[in-house]
C-alpha cells in the first residue's frame, strides 16, 4: 500500500514538473530581446580592413564577444529596397514585390513608375509576425516598414516629406521699426525677413532680429532671433553667428523644421544663411507617442546636404555636423524606445555609409577625375561613415541587457562606378521604344522600356502585345544586350591598378582570384571590348511577380545605368554604385552578432540575407512563417 502511494506521489511530481520545465525552456526563448541595425551600404572587405587597422574599436569588440560571418551575400538585384525586403522577411524579390527601388506599376501605362520606399511588402515582415505572436515591436526608418504602407509596428518611425529644399541666401538687415524685444542691445536693433517656399504649403516668412550684446562700444551684432512675427517670445529660435541654430515649423499640422547657420560681419554689412531642407518625419505608435518624440527630440531633422557641401555653401566639418546629426536623432529615437517601451523585437537603420559611398567612393583609375590624391580625400570621407556606424554601435551596446541579442547587417556593398549606361537609348535605336520631340514615351508604339536603378534594369514588354509578338520582342531584347559591346577608354592608371591587384592577390595568397585579375589586365593592355550588360540568370523564364519586368539588367563591373534618352555611355556622375551581381566581392554585405544565445568570439562561413529572418524568429521562440527561403544560422548559436 505504501509502495503504491510512493508511485502515485512520484507520477504527480512527475506531471508537475515537467510543465514546468518545458515552460522554462520557451520563457528563455521569449524573454529573448533582439536589436537589429541596418547599416545601408556597408562593405563586408572594407569593415573588416578599417577593424583590422583599429578604425572601428566597437565593431571590432562585438566581433570578438559574438558571431561574425565570412560575408553576406544578398539578393539579386543587389538594390536598398529589394535587400531589406529580404531581410525583414527571408524571401527574394519575386515574393516580396521588391523586384527594385522603382518599378513600372503593371496596372498603369508603360512610362510609370512606382517608388518602392512607400510600397507594402507581400511577404509579412518581422515585425508583423512577431506583433502577432504577442512580441512588442518597434522600427526606426527600416526600408519597408513605412506605417502609411501596410503592418506597421506598435511603435514606428519613417521618412516623412520633405516640403523645401536647402539654399544659401543673402540676408539685409535695415533699422527694426517697431516690435518688441526683452534684451538690451548697445547697437540699434535690425533687422531682416527670410521666406520659406514651402511645398503644397503657404509659404513662411520669417523675421530676424540682430541684436548687438557686447558692451563695449562697438557695433557687434552677435545675437539673432528668429520668430514668426516680430514679438520675442520664449520659444524663439536664438542663435549666434556662425553657430548651427534650429527652427521648428508646422507644416500641414505635421512637425517639421530645418537647421541654419548665420553667417555675417559685425555691422551685418554683409549677412547670408545656410538653411537645410525643410523636413518632417512620419511617427506612429499609441496615443500621445507622436507628440512625445517630437516633444523630446525635436522635429525629424533632415539626412543630408550633398548638393551644398558641392556647392561650396557649407564647409565638410559642416556637412558632416549635418549627417551626424541625422545619425545620432535616429539613434536617441531608437534607444530611447527601447529602454522605456522595452520591445522584443527593434530594428532600425542608418543610411550614411551608402550616401557618402554614392558620393564619394573613388577608388578605380576609370572614374571620372581620379587621382590618386583625391582617391585618399575621399576614401576619408568614405572612413568617417564607418566611424559613424561604429559610434552607433557602440552606443547601442552600452544599452544592452543580459537578454539583449545585437545583430549588425547591411543590405548590400558598394562598388566604384565609372560610366553610366543608358539601356532605353539602345531600345530606341533598335526601335523598341517611341519617343516624341521632348522626349516623351509614346506609351501605345513602344514595345519595351528599361527602368533603371543604381546598376540594374528591369526591362518590361508592353502588356497590350500579343504573346507571340512578346516573345518576339523579348528575344530581341536579349539579343541586342547581351550582344552590346563597348572599347573602354584606356588609362595608364587603370592598367597601373591592375598589375598591383596581380601581385596582391599573389602575396595574399588569393590565388583563386589570379586568373580573373589576370585576364582583366591582358584585356584591358589589349584594349579589348566590352560586354556592360549582364542578363541576370532567369530573366528567359517567365516573371514570378508582377513587378518584375520580363529582363532583369545587370551592369558590368564598372556599369551603373540610367532611364534617361542620353548617349549610350557617358561618364559616372555618381562613384559608387549596387544593383549588380552581388557574387561580387565589393558587393557582399556584413554580418555580426551578440548575446546570450550567440557564440563567443566565433567566425562562421558565408551566408545569405536571407537567413537572418529564420535566425530572428529562433531567436524570438516564435513560429516562422512557411514562405522563409533562408536558414537559421545554426552554426552561430549556442
Amino acid at each position: 500500500m505504501k509502495k503504491h502511494y510512493f508511485y502515485i506521489i512520484i507520477l504527480l511530481v512527475g506531471s508537475i514538473i515537467s510543465p514546468i520545465s518545458g515552460y522554462a525552456s520557451e520563457t528563455k526563448d521569449q524573454d529573448n530581446k533582439v536589436i537589429l541595425i541596418s547599416f545601408d551600404g556597408m562593405r563586408n572587405d572594407l569593415t573588416k580592413e578599417y577593424v583590422k587597422d583599429g578604425n572601428l574599436p566597437h565593431i571590432e569588440s562585438l566581433m570578438k564577444n559574438g558571431v561574425a560571418a565570412k560575408d553576406s551575400k544578398t539578393v539579386t538585384p543587389s538594390l536598398t529596397a529589394p535587400s531589406h525586403a529580404a531581410i525583414a522577411t527571408g524571401a527574394t524579390p519575386s515574393e516580396t514585390g521588391m523586384v527594385s527601388n522603382k518599378w513600372q506599376d503593371p496596372h498603369r501605362e508603360l512610362a510609370n513608375g512606382e517608388s518602392a520606399f512607400h510600397q507594402p511588402l507581400d511577404k509579412s515582415p518581422l515585425w508583423k509576425e512577431a506583433k502577432k505572436n504577442g512580441k512588442t515591436t518597434a522600427t526606426v526608418l527600416f526600408p519597408g516598414s513605412n506605417p502609411d504602407a501596410g503592418s506597421q509596428a506598435d511603435y514606428a518611425v519613417y521618412y516623412g516629406e520633405t516640403w523645401a529644399e536647402s539654399s544659401l541666401d543673402k540676408l539685409n538687415f535695415n533699422t527694426a521699426d517697431g516690435g518688441k524685444h526683452t534684451e538690451k542691445s548697445f547697437s540699434p536693433l535690425k533687422e531682416a525677413k527670410m521666406k520659406l517656399p514651402l511645398k503644397k504649403a503657404k509659404n513662411i516668412e520669417i523675421n530676424i532680429l540682430a541684436m548687438d550684446t557686447t558692451d563695449d562700444g562697438k557695433t557687434n551684432y552677435d545675437r539673432f532671433i528668429f520668430s514668426n512675427d516680430r514679438s520675442a517670445a520664449q520659444d524663439d529660435s536664438v542663435a549666434k553667428v556662425n553657430e548651427w541654430g534650429s527652427f521648428p515649423v508646422e507644416v500641414d499640422r505635421k512637425s517639421a523644421g530645418f537647421w541654419f547657420k548665420l553667417k555675417a560681419d559685425p555691422t551685418l554689412e554683409k549677412a547670408s544663411i545656410y538653411r537645410t531642407s525643410v523636413t518632417s518625419g512620419l511617427i506612429k505608435g499609441p496615443d500621445g507617442f507622436k507628440e512625445e518624440i517630437n516633444s523630446k527630440f525635436g522635429f525629424f531633422p533632415v539626412q543630408d546636404d550633398t548638393k551644398a557641401f558641392k556647392k561650396g555653401w557649407i564647409s565638410r566639418e559642416e556637412y558632416e555636423e549635418i549627417s551626424s546629426r541625422f545619425v545620432n536623432w535616429t539613434t536617441d529615437v531608437s534607444l530611447y524606445i527601447k529602454e522605456k517601451y522595452q520591445p522584443d523585437l527593434l530594428m532600425f537603420y542608418a543610411p550614411q555609409i551608402d550616401h557618402e559611398s554614392h558620393h564619394f567612393l573613388l577608388t578605380d583609375p576609370r572614374q571620372p577625375e581620379y587621382t590618386e590624391e583625391r582617391s585618399k580625400k575621399h576614401m576619408k570621407y568614405i572612413e568617417w561613415s564607418y566611424k559613424l556606424a561604429d559610434s552607433v554601435v557602440g552606443r547601442t551596446m552600452d544599452t544592452l541587457t543580459k537578454s539583449d541579442h545585437l545583430l549588425i547587417v547591411s543590405d548590400h556593398g558598394m562598388e566604384p562606378v565609372h560610366t553610366i549606361l543608358a539601356p532605353n537609348t539602345l531600345l530606341k535605336k533598335a526601335g523598341l521604344l517611341k519617343s516624341d520631340k521632348e522626349g516623351k514615351v509614346d506609351e501605345e508604339r513602344s514595345k519595351a522600356i528599361a527602368f533603371a536603378s543604381g546598376s540594374a534594369a528591369q526591362i518590361y514588354i508592353n502588356k497590350d502585345l500579343s504573346k507571340e509578338e512578346k516573345e518576339n520582342v523579348t528575344k530581341k531584347v536579349e539579343n541586342l544586350f547581351s550582344g552590346y559591346q563597348i572599347k573602354p577608354e584606356f588609362k595608364k592608371a587603370a592598367l597601373k591598378q591592375y598589375f598591383e591587384e596581380i601581385g596582391n592577390t599573389i602575396v595574399q595568397k588569393r590565388f583563386s582570384d589570379f586568373d580573373q585579375k589576370t585576364k582583366q589586365f591582358f584585356n584591358y593592355l589589349l584594349h579589348k571590348k566590352e560586354n556592360p550588360y549582364q542578363i541576370a540568370d532567369g530573366s528567359e523564364e517567365e516573371k514570378d511577380h508582377p513587378n518584375e519586368g520580363e529582363i532583369l539588367l545587370l551592369g558590368a563591373k564598372g556599369y551603373m545605368m540610367g532611364s534617361s534618352l542620353t548617349k549610350a555611355e557617358l561618364p559616372a556622375i555618381e562613384l559608387g554604385s549596387h544593383g549588380g551581381n552581388p557574387d561580387r566581392k565589393e558587393l557582399k554585405a556584413v554580418f555580426i552578432a551578440q548575446g546570450p544565445s550567440f557564440k563567443k568570439d566565433k567566425n562562421i562561413g558565408s551566408i545569405t540575407t536571407l537567413d537572418i529572418a529564420p535566425t530572428v524568429y529562433k531567436l524570438l521562440g516564435i513560429p516562422s512563417p512557411d514562405f522563409l527561403e533562408g536558414n537559421i544560422l545554426e552554426d552561430a548559436i549556442e
